[in-house]
């Protein structure tokens, strides 16, 4: 069938693929997660394909000192394990909920199978790819360019997505998108509440003065 006029989602095609093979709706497995929780570790990103459906999600790298770094944050539609494709993987990343998720998961005998089968699994999975580059080199520039605070005021905007509030978010959790510490991120946020840009609660941050953080991100002159 061609569909003509706006390009579906990814999750748009696997639902309808789903209900259309049998096969595919077998492999898959629905799960969800609560914010903060540990989605996949290293051996299963290594293991099993994974589509976000609905949420948001961290590929979080931990180094040798515990140090951790977020080193991609992904949307729904998103797809990641991609050792279950490539047959390989990073031992030290692992997956976690940035906010309440719904995963399909696929185990690697049958993800190889089905993506020869339907190519929107290795293009999904491309796209995915191509984002968290441009996150990197996005990532890069900043540190080069800004210092934290303005980094941190970017971010919450980000976040926001327009809005005026972010739930689920932990100051661990943006320490790791920032590539820093959480006191220093808590350090810097107890400044922007002083200022009056943002008011603090658990796992709550509501932005009270939207264009004075837009100023101290850079964004305005």
């Amino acid at each position: 069938m061609v569909h003509r006029g706006k390009q579906r989602s990814v999750p748009e095609i696997l639902i309808e693929l789903r209900e259309d093979d049998p096969e595919f709706k077998q492999a898959i497995t629905a799960q969800s997660f609560r914010a903060g929780q540990i989605i996949a570790e290293p051996d299963a990103l290594a293991r099993n394909l994974f589509t976000l459906m609905k949420g948001r999600v961290q590929l979080i790298r931990e180094g040798p000192n515990g140090r951790r770094l977020a080193i991609a944050t992904l949307g729904s539609g998103s797809m990641f394990g991609e050792g279950a494709l490539l047959g390989i993987a990073d031992p030290c990343v692992k997956a976690v909920a940035l906010t309440d998720c719904i995963l399909w998961v696929v185990p690697q005998p049958q993800a190889q199978t089905l993506a020869l089968r339907y190519p929107v699994l290795s293009w999904g999975l491309l796209q995915t790819v191509g984002q968290r580059l441009a996150q990197v080199e996005n990532r890069m520039e900043e540190v080069a360019y800004k210092r934290l605070p303005e980094r941190l005021a970017g971010l919450l905007l980000e976040l926001a997505n327009g809005g005026k509030a972010i739930r689920g978010t932990s100051h661990q959790a943006l320490a790791d998108m920032l590539g820093t510490y959480r006191e220093t991120i808590s350090a810097i946020l107890r400044g922007f509440k002083d200022d009056g840009l943002v008011e603090l609660g658990y796992r709550k941050i509501e932005l009270r003065d939207v264009r004075g953080l837009r100023m101290a991100a850079g964004s305005i002159e």
